[in-house]
């Protein structure tokens, strides 16, 4: 799978009005977001009135997404979740093995998601696997959930992934039908970079790219 060069700025592919990361510091910036646009991007009704922006997220930028990844899970998954166990570190390693996007109002980083690259079913081709996307509870329920997928299935797609997995958690299940709406189906052999132990199976979910938008 190809690597993408972090240690520059660079837009996802050449599509227009996405912002791209700086790789120099882990804080958002000050700068007038720009609105999100691009065909793989849904734009939320009131993302250009409210200066939602969108830009690429690397290694340098572990400890911020660490830290608003455990804000948003905080009280609305349980305690065994292993999200309360990331750490900086380990965050930083998924961002540099695949990549990930951080969602922005104005200078506040609001929502983000991640991804890594996994096997394909039955251990044939390049795959991603997506994780951990979700934005802070003033934010949702307006379409940013897919906004952060669809650029991270766009990044993907660029490094040469040629489908998508997940898995849902059971007590989370209503995003079953969420995932299911973006082209996702239930997948009972979706094995998990991290898998939890501790917690019900999840339910898996798989998106391959020939056949699905």
């Amino acid at each position: 799978m190809a690597r993408r060069d972090y240690s520059r700025s660079e837009r996802i592919s050449t599509r227009p009005k996405m912002e791209p990361a700086s790789w120099s510091s882990c804080e958002p910036k000050t700068t007038s977001p720009k609105r999100l646009s691009g065909p793989f991007v849904s734009e939320p009704a009131d993302a250009g009135k409210s200066g939602i922006s969108l830009r690429l997220a690397g290694p340098a930028e572990g400890a911020l997404v660490e830290r608003l990844t455990r804000r948003i899970w905080t009280g609305r998954v349980s305690e065994e979740s292993t999200v309360f166990t990331e750490t900086p570190e380990s965050v930083a390693a998924q961002l540099e093995k695949g990549g990930g996007a951080i969602l922005f109002d104005g200078p506040e980083a609001i929502g983000s998601g991640r991804w890594v690259p996994v096997p394909g079913p039955s251990g044939q081709g390049l795959w991603m696997e997506v994780k951990r996307i979700g934005v802070l509870e003033a934010y949702r329920k307006r379409g940013f959930g897919e906004v952060i997928l669809k650029a991270l299935e766009a990044a993907g797609r660029e490094a040469g992934a040629e489908g998508a997995q997940l898995a849902v958690r059971h007590d989370q299940v209503r995003l079953v039908d969420f995932y299911a709406g973006l082209g996702y189906v239930l997948a009972d052999d979706v094995e998990l970079t991290t898998p939890n132990p501790r917690s019900p199976p999840p339910v898996g979910m798989r998106k391959h790219f020939r056949t699905n938008t």
